[in-house]
């Protein structure tokens, strides 16, 4: 009797705690961040911004590489006068020391453009970085409401691969995921104006010429 009252109480303690951890399950939301951030208002308007400091480095270099081509130019034209078979020994150290003037410049106005591309790059590439980093923040904070607000208790991003290189999610039912939820919370405080966020938005890049080309 003593036995069949231990096993008992040990089912019902088990199946008490079972039905804990069955109440305890979690409720998974998905969402896309990469999809949020491309089509982010604020990604696009940046776009802008971004895009518009890289053409007016752009046109530095092309200024800097002009006036260097042309320096290149005026070197070649003083060195072709030395093969003049007329000139006197004065006249020909006179114009080595004219190319070699305009060699010099050449030289600077080449490491001009190289620091211009080198600076510019890398100063882009940290405004960047820090705009994707802080964006991402605000945007992850929006997410964690949305799912909060549907009950849900774990919210996973489906964007990017695992560590495996696997999708970060295989699988999921297509009711789960909050991407346009989220989306739409984002766009209620888009300032007047401003174009509406879209699925075609595009990540701020930095690119430059390389410089001499």
């Amino acid at each position: 009797m003593k036995n069949s009252l231990k096993t008992l109480c040990v089912l019902v303690a088990f199946a008490a705690a079972a039905s804990a951890g069955f109440a305890q399950a979690p409720k998974i939301a998905i969402v896309d961040m990469a999809r949020l951030f491309d089509s982010h208002y604020k990604t696009a308007e940046k776009n802008v911004v971004f895009q518009s400091e890289q053409e007016r480095v752009k046109a530095e270099i092309n200024r800097l590489n002009g006036e260097g081509l042309a320096l290149q130019e005026e070197a070649q034209s003083i060195a072709e006068q030395l093969n003049n078979p007329v000139l006197s020994e004065d006249a020909k150290v006179k114009i080595q020391e004219d190319a070699r003037a305009k060699v010099a410049q050449l030289q600077q106005k080449q490491g001009e453009m190289n620091a211009l591309v080198q600076n510019s790059s890398e100063s882009l590439k940290k405004r960047v970085m820090n705009f994707r980093s802080l964006l991402m923040d605000e945007i992850g904070k929006v997410a964690v409401e949305v799912a909060k607000r549907q009950g849900a208790t774990l919210l996973m991003d489906k964007s990017g691969p695992s560590l495996l290189g696997m999708p970060a999610v295989l699988y999921y039912e297509p009711s789960l995921e909050i991407t346009d939820a989220v989306l739409a919370e984002i766009n209620k405080t888009r300032p007047a104006g401003t174009p509406a966020a879209t699925t075609t938005g595009e990540e701020p890049t930095v690119s430059f010429p390389a410089a001499g080309n």
